[in-house]
């Protein structure tokens, strides 16, 4: 018979190779994968923090001209003083009309008012130089 040494049968098997066993990973390849993976992972998280913290400062003042643009609407529409006031204590901004004798009355409406700030954002009103805690709407559309 054709083939056949020795009363044995050939067999034909596929060329395997030693490095890696088949349809698989070595140890070391995965080890390596990780490691990679890992360098990569430590390099970007510091940037992730720096995106983070810069969307949330964009996100905090987007929202405070929110309520400055809201207040001044609010004064042109009604024909009342609005008064845009920077609550240092609670870190939030709050909107109040004046009343006849000049006192202030709280708006309380949700849109009256923002969210507290964090602590990491320093918000400053100035006017001449000058730090004030209110911006002052008149119905005539100046402030």
């Amino acid at each position: 018979m054709r083939g056949e040494k020795d009363g044995a049968k050939s067999i034909l098997t596929p060329h395997t190779s030693h490095l890696s066993p088949p349809g698989g990973f070595t140890l070391i390849e995965v080890i390596l994968v990780a490691m990679v993976l890992g360098l990569l992972m430590t390099a970007s998280v510091p940037r992730f923090q720096q995106t983070a913290q810069r969307l949330h400062t964009e996100q905090t003042a987007f929202a405070l001209t929110q309520l400055l643009r809201y207040a001044h609407e609010r004064a042109v529409a009604q024909g009342n003083e609005i008064v845009w006031v920077w609550d240092a204590q609670g870190r939030r901004a709050r909107l109040a009309f004046i009343e006849d004798d000049g006192q202030r009355q709280w708006l309380t409406e949700h849109v009256a008012r923002s969210r507290p700030i964090h602590d990491d954002i320093a918000v400053t009103l100035a006017r001449e130089g000058a730090e004030v805690d209110a911006v002052t709407f008149f119905p005539d559309g100046t402030s």
